[in-house]
This record gives C-alpha cells, structure tokens and sequence, in this order.
C-alpha cells in the first residue's frame, strides 16, 4: 500500500544537490527518497514524534524512537496504563 506524500518546495545550494543527486544514483534511489530518510533521521535523533501506524500496532505511539526492540516490554507496559488511565 503506497503512503499518500504531500509535496514540499525547497531551495538546496548548488553543491549540495550534486552532492545529493550522486548518491541518489549511486544508491539507485531517488532525491526525494534520500530526503525523506534525512528527515527521518534528524527527527528520530531529536526524539521529535511522528505518527507511525507500525509503533502504535506494538505499543510505541508517536514517539518516533528506534529502540523499540530494545524496550518493547517497557512501550506495551506504557501503552497498557494508558488505556486504564
């Protein structure tokens, strides 16, 4: 199932965005897909939440972490008091 995308205009220095446009054909991935994992990744490292559907079917919620393998029984703990609070 695709996810719907909302489009985004920006403006990149000149160098950066050759910089951006060899490691997308590098890779074999495009601009935007390389874009959008940057995102990810400032967002996951600054814990900025963000609604993923796969976090709340194990109990993360938004919270944008990538520990969950790591702390599973302390996210489904929480998730559980949440729903009795």
């Amino acid at each position: 199932m695709e996810q719907k995308m909302e489009r985004l205009q920006f403006y990149l220095e000149p160098e950066l965005n050759k910089n951006l446009d060899r490691a997308a054909r590098k890779s074999g991935v495009s601009k935007a897909f390389l874009v959008r994992e940057g995102v990810r990744r400032v967002l996951a490292e600054n814990e900025i939440p963000f609604d993923d559907p796969l976090m709340n079917l194990i109990g993360g919620g938004k919270s944008g972490r990538n520990d969950i393998s790591e702390r599973h029984d302390r996210y489904l703990i929480d998730r559980k008091k949440q729903r009795y609070d």
